[in-house]
């Protein structure tokens, strides 16, 4: 320990015993495995937490809700565009600060505060051509960035629709299931039709949480070994699916797949054995186009994220805001003279929020943690209105009025 020798005295009750030692690089190794798995094992309760609901990120909304009152917005922080772009708002009012005092000390030190410089000087002089320059981007950046937003804000309903769509088709199938399941005479369920609405909707909240992990990467861990492990202790499936689950010659990130055809699978043999009524076969024909919709939507997710927007187009609205952002401390000094600083500050938090912005809805899940988890979807929410959902059809089902 503490790379020091150490001795001990040790008592014993026999004339005989065993000693056991170990090498002093493998104790280590050891001992800091053990602190990794106790650090790994507190991410994935914690994921456990927002996903059973014990902790969640805005009370309980898929986003952070806001209030209509102006006063209510005007003291908001957290989960703002001023909290992004305060630094670099910030950093370029004080390059302006800088450059005004050298201005003043090269043009005339006693010039007035906030009064205009001369532009006849020299230096002013060239300084208002940047300036004529610099108001010829104005309305170019305004365009394409105000555009850029649009499009940004276009994807990020998109994914939301998206998650929405498929957490309302794994009712749909659900609610199929509840409606066409054998009943008894009192029109309770019988105990098979119990068992495999059961059996299905275990498996439909195994897909959802498994599906979000693998593209949500706050919910990755659950992918583990560890993660899967400690969900099969906490009830979420069986140690027999596990075993199946880690034995698939599939990607981790793909696990989620065979979830959903469990669900597709059971309901199929509860038809064949008759605890599911088949309507001439217009049940299987509607569990069939459900689950192929299903399976289309979900699908649909990977694409969007990974053709979001093209780099060159992000690239090129990137270079267009901050080359009008990071000369506007120059380009207004010939016009405002000590009041541009002031001026700056806006530009550069209107201007690099909008930019904020749109970066943050093109990451609605926050994989790149460029929000700080403040702005993103609480995907979470989903997973707990559908894990509600996949028992929902069965206990409105329960128990007859006719």
């Amino acid at each position: 320990l503490d790379n020091k020798d150490r001795a001990a005295t040790i008592s014993t009750k026999t004339d005989k015993v065993k000693l056991y030692r170990i090498d002093g690089a493998n104790f280590k190794t050891i001992l800091n495995r053990g602190m990794e798995d106790a650090e790994q094992l507190e991410k994935i309760d914690d994921v456990l937490k927002q996903i059973t609901g014990s902790k969640s990120m805005f009370g309980g909304d898929i986003i952070l809700p806001y209030k209509p009152d102006r006063f209510w917005l005007w003291s908001r922080w957290d989960g703002t565009i001023l909290n992004c772009s305060i630094r670099s708002t910030l950093f370029n009012m004080l390059t302006s600060l800088v450059f005004i005092l050298v201005m003043r000390r090269l043009t005339d030190p006693s010039l007035k505060f906030g009064m205009a410089p001369d532009k006849s000087h020299p230096l002013i002089a060239r300084l208002d051509i940047i300036n004529r320059i610099w108001s010829y981007q104005i309305s170019l950046t305004m365009f394409i960035l105000t555009f850029f937003v649009n499009q940004a804000y276009t994807f990020w309903k998109t994914m939301h629709n998206t998650a929405r769509r498929i957490q309302g088709l794994m009712n749909d199938f659900n609610l199929l299931l509840a409606t066409a399941a054998k009943r008894k005479e009192d029109g309770t369920y019988t105990p098979e039709s119990e068992h495999l609405l059961d059996d299905v909707a275990a498996y439909s909240r195994l897909f959802h949480i498994l599906f979000w992990a693998s593209f949500a990467n706050r919910f990755d861990v659950l992918l583990t070994d560890q993660g899967l492990e400690r969900m099969a202790t906490r009830g979420f499936f069986t140690p027999n699916q596990l075993k199946i689950l880690t034995k698939m010659n599939l990607p981790r990130n793909n696990l989620y797949h065979a979830c959903l055809e469990w669900m597709m699978l059971r309901a199929l043999r509860g038809i064949d054995d008759g605890t599911i009524r088949n309507y001439g076969g217009s049940t299987t024909i509607s569990l069939q186009n459900a689950m192929c919709t299903l399976r289309g939507t979900y699908e649909s997710t990977g694409s969007h994220l990974s053709s979001r927007m093209h780099l060159a187009y992000t690239h090129l609205v990137q270079i267009l805001v901050d080359t009008f952002v990071f000369t506007a401390p120059f380009a207004l000094y010939s016009t405002l003279g000590d009041l541009s600083f002031i001026c700056v500050g806006f530009i550069t938090l209107f201007y690099n929020g909008l930019m904020n912005l749109a970066k943050i809805f093109l990451d609605p899940f926050d994989n790149e943690n460029f929000s700080g988890n403040s702005l993103d979807m609480d995907i979470s929410v989903l997973i707990r209105q559908s894990n509600g959902g996949s028992t929902r059809w069965k206990e409105g089902g329960a128990t007859l009025p006719f």
